[in-house]
């Protein structure tokens, strides 16, 4: 190395920059640092961009759908018993009542018609029609009557309202040939028997047992239906002491078949049809 050559440092040019002179290394470190600054500004205006789409989004979808925004609503108010049954998730449900709608509780006299549409499924016994609903129940009552040694057969069962109409004009006959006149022997008619339409008979439901005629009473097998017609399902229909209420004269001869339940709960309610209907209909409360 020449003399003159010692101690020098190596020939770098220089650049004025931004009117200050800056040599080629500064000059490349602020171009990187311009660069990164614009970068950023460019991922910023991004990200702005970005979150500007977002919202806008999300506010035209609440517009499209203004169900989902709900309004504050009064709640009414409820009445005790309801709000106690539905903090007493235990409380115990309403019993169920048996309404007189089931087919053998069909009430029939003088003021209830047969209600239209109601189908009888006749069964023979002994040549006599009765409903096939009682049938099982009747059957099993004869059989254990018999082995009682009580003679019991049915005189009349099922009638249709034709069949109605010739025994009332017949016994309205009768009556006037005992000198009656007609109108006072309907009326003495009808004391026994209904109105066509308004028969129990009708029902395929009712029993006329035996003779038919006031003596049954003295027999050993009406003692024997009075203590156990019940057991299968029969009350006496017309008792004398519900005359007021059946507005049929004592038959102890007519019984008529609701079922054994029912038939043990009348027989401990003491209640005629009449007053055991109006019993279920009222809750069970007399």
């Amino acid at each position: 190395m020449d003399q003159k050559d010692y101690g020098k440092k190596p020939y770098r040019p220089f650049f004025a920059v931004g009117g200050r002179t800056r040599g080629p290394y500064k000059l490349q470190s602020a171009s990187r640092r311009m660069q990164e600054i614009t970068q950023q500004k460019r991922a910023r205006n991004t990200l702005a961009d970005v979150f500007g789409v977002l919202a806008a989004l999300v506010i035209t979808a609440l517009l499209a759908a203004p169900h989902l925004v709900q309004e504050p609503q009064e709640v009414a108010a409820q009445p005790e018993a309801m709000v106690q049954a539905e903090i007493s998730p235990s409380a115990a449900p309403t019993p169920a009542v048996i309404l007189p709608e089931d087919p053998c509780l069909v009430l029939v006299n003088e003021t209830h018609p047969l209600p239209a549409g109601y189908a009888v499924t006749p069964r023979l016994y002994g040549g006599i029609e009765v409903n096939a609903l009682m049938y099982t129940d009747l059957c099993a009552l004869l059989e254990d009557a018999w082995s009682a040694d009580c003679v019991l057969w049915i005189a009349s069962g099922y009638r249709d309202v034709e069949t109605q109409s010739s025994i009332l004009e017949q016994a309205v006959e009768n009556r006037m040939n005992q000198g009656m006149t007609r109108e006072a022997a309907y009326e003495d008619a009808r004391l026994t028997i209904q109105a066509p339409g308004y028969s129990e008979h009708h029902t395929g439901l009712a029993i006329d047992f035996n003779e038919v005629n006031y003596a049954f009473e003295d027999t050993k097998e009406y003692d024997w239906l009075t203590a156990h017609a019940a057991e299968y399902g029969f009350v006496q229909r017309y008792p004398a002491d519900k005359v007021h209420i059946t507005g049929i004269d004592y038959e102890p001869w007519h019984y008529r078949y609701v079922g054994r339940e029912h038939a043990l709960a009348m027989q401990n309610l003491q209640m005629c049809l009449e007053e055991y209907v109006a019993y279920l209909q009222s809750g069970g409360v007399n």
